[in-house]
């Protein structure tokens, strides 16, 4: 296999089209076919279906993808390192990261780390639960966020960094804001922010246990936190948080924690990168770059972020 016919074949499959992709490369549409024809011949399997609305990938075409994303980003993080040896500098850092993050820790840690590398272009994605597809086929360099389940844990480093509880939060002055029991929680609307096949511990199994089974009618998906904060805001749902996040200027003003008196689970935040991979410079100094600033926040003298940290148990030295 040939990196010019992975690189083909990888813009044939996000085009969507064979002439699209010529487009996108600057190269003629023949060319593409000729390259895409020599790479199924390798393989010795049909990597695209064909038709009259374009082209997208096979079943074998789809397990080359994500090798093949792979090593096409390595191929740019080696070049991107050997031209920073040159004295050439730039490149693209991809972090996906928590909500809570988000609000804490990461900004801080951002300026740190563009004080030593202004050059890198920063690409930073809230992560919901489902960024480990985006960590294992390249998409992102790396993922401060919730562990990978298991079924895919094998395929990624992991360190966890924090331990933190859970709270079930809902508007200002929701009918059930002085409720202690789960119990009391029947009929009620959910919003979620991670898939129940996400999690190792979804909300239907926290609530079993007290007689709770909402129908999946009442549990609704909000891809980003600021929509499932307004939907929140506009009636009378339910959501999960962890307790760092309501700490956040994001959340304290807008929602309540519901004085609830059961267990509930608790949430871990780890840095996840790819097994088998080799960090970049540029991933590598904001790992470092993040380490430093957990250590100053824990020693800040900001009161929000103060609360934050008050609120998640540290795993070990960081």
């Amino acid at each position: 296999m040939k990196t010019q016919q992975l690189r083909y074949f990888v813009c044939v499959a996000d085009m969507g089209s064979v002439r699209a992709a010529a487009e996108s490369l600057g190269v003629s549409a023949p060319a593409v076919s000729l390259a895409l024809r020599e790479l199924e011949r390798t393989v010795g399997a049909p990597l695209l279906k064909r038709e009259a609305q374009g082209a997208t990938p096979t079943y074998a075409g789809l397990q080359l993808l994500t090798h093949a994303r792979l090593i096409l980003g390595q191929i740019a993080r080696a070049e991107e390192e050997l031209a920073r040896i040159r004295g050439l500098k730039g490149g693209v850092l991809s972090i996906g990261v928590t909500p809570w993050i988000a609000q804490s820790i990461l900004p801080p840690a951002l300026t740190r780390f563009r004080g030593l590398r202004p050059d890198v272009r920063l690409d930073i994605s809230e992560t919901l639960g489902s960024a480990h597809p985006l960590l294992r086929d390249g998409t992102l360099d790396l993922v401060i966020a919730l562990p990978p389940p298991r079924h895919l844990a094998s395929n990624f480093l992991t360190r966890d960094l924090f331990t933190c509880d859970m709270a079930i939060i809902a508007r200002r002055g929701h009918p059930l804001s002085s409720c202690t029991s789960l119990q009391d929680l029947t009929d009620q609307d959910w919003i979620l922010t991670v898939r129940q096949d996400v999690l190792e511990r979804p909300l239907s199994d926290m609530l079993k246990p007290y007689g709770i089974d909402p129908p999946p009618e009442r549990l609704h998906l909000a891809r980003s936190t600021l929509a499932a904060i307004a939907l929140m805001q506009s009636g009378d749902m339910l959501t999960v948080c962890p307790w760092p996040l309501i700490e956040s200027s994001l959340l304290r003003d807008r929602v309540q924690a519901l004085p609830i008196r059961d267990a509930l689970p608790q949430m871990t935040t780890s840095i996840i990168v790819r097994r088998n991979d080799t960090l970049g410079a540029a991933a590598q100094l904001f790992i470092d770059c993040f380490r430093e600033e957990i250590q100053a926040s824990l020693q800040s003298e900001d009161p929000q972020l103060r609360r934050i940290m008050s609120s998640v148990e540290l795993h070990g030295q960081t």
